[in-house]
């Protein structure tokens, strides 16, 4: 990974580098909660991008979006990165990349099933040698979500060793979270989470905090907040007392 890569990383993966692996790791789940509108896709792309310039390969599925759309908002991302870095001439090279390690696959208008998603990576390993090492799963509000359709979804992500990232959307007037659990619906199957992030809205911004850590419930502030401008991840600032 060249200096400039490093530079451009900027997702919730560069906080769990353990193990050897830059994420989660082969076979675990990363879960990335909040409301609806607030930020979860513009993370799950942040988490992709970082993939990407980590030299990993990124299989992107989308329920709803087409894939001009979800390839923009990659390119969004890594224009607004570079931009930061003052590193604009390197676009064009960055793109290629990215486009040779990253697969976009969209079920707008399907029933989306464990099973299809195998044959996506089936067809994908057959006819051109594409092994994602990270595999996003976008719009899950739109599947049945449940533990044994998690259970199926981590286990077909550790045959081929590749991480899993998924959003959950909750909802301002639903139940709130009890003790020592993930807010509502993600409680359900939070045995099948090895990691959650979520997205809070405070003082018109929005923060991440960690909420579970393998089989640790927690709630911490991780002082990162989400740009609503750029969206990309804000490091180094303190929540008001």
């Amino acid at each position: 990974m060249t200096d400039l890569m490093i530079s451009l990383r900027r997702s919730p993966r560069t906080l769990l580098e353990r193990d050897g692996h830059p994420g989660p790791g082969p076979g675990k789940l990363g879960l990335v909660l909040a409301r609806a509108g607030v930020g979860k896709t513009a993370v799950l792309t942040g988490i992709g991008v970082d993939a990407l310039v980590s030299g990993e390969k990124v299989l992107h599925i989308s329920i709803e979006r087409t894939i001009d759309k979800v390839r923009e908002w990659y390119d969004e991302k890594l224009v607004e990165m570079l931009k930061q870095n003052k590193k604009l001439e390197h676009l064009g090279s960055l793109q290629l990349t990215m486009e040779r390690n990253r697969h976009i696959h969209t079920f707008v208008g399907q029933t989306v099933s464990v099973e299809r998603i195998r044959q996506t990576l089936d067809l994908l390993r057959d006819a051109m040698e594409f092994v994602p090492a990270v595999i996003i799963l976008d719009r899950t509000e739109y599947t049945e979500l449940n533990p044994d359709s998690i259970a199926e979804f981590k286990a077909m992500a550790a045959e081929i060793g590749a991480e899993l990232w998924m959003a959950c959307r909750t909802h301002r007037d639903g139940p709130a979270a009890s003790p020592g659990h993930l807010p509502p619906p993600a409680d359900t199957f939070e045995d099948e989470v090895d990691v959650a992030f979520s997205l809070v809205p405070q003082d018109a911004k929005i923060r991440l905090h960690v909420i579970k850590d393998q089989d640790q419930m927690i709630d911490k502030d991780l002082n990162i907040l989400l740009d609503p401008q750029t969206l990309l991840l804000v490091t180094g600032v303190a929540a008001k007392k």
